[in-house]
């Protein structure tokens, strides 16, 4: 059984599924072994009558299994 880590993310986008798709992106840039995503809030930002969603997301990652010498 493996460990997995969590880490808390915020992104932005014109809809709810492009900022949760930016966020997952962007984690897995520099993490390897995503396993799952959770959208912990979903918020938004209105200037000029433009609307932008924010989202709240929990990447989760498997810890490795690797001794270091």
């Amino acid at each position: 059984m493996g460990v997995e880590k969590s880490i808390d993310l915020t992104a932005t986008g014109p809809s709810i599924e492009e900022a949760v798709a930016e966020a997952v992106h962007r984690a897995s840039l520099t993490l390897k072994g995503l396993t799952t995503f959770e959208v912990e809030r979903i918020d938004g930002l209105i200037d000029g009558g433009e609307v932008t969603y924010r989202v709240l997301v929990r990447v989760s990652f498997q810890i490795k299994e690797q001794v270091h010498e």
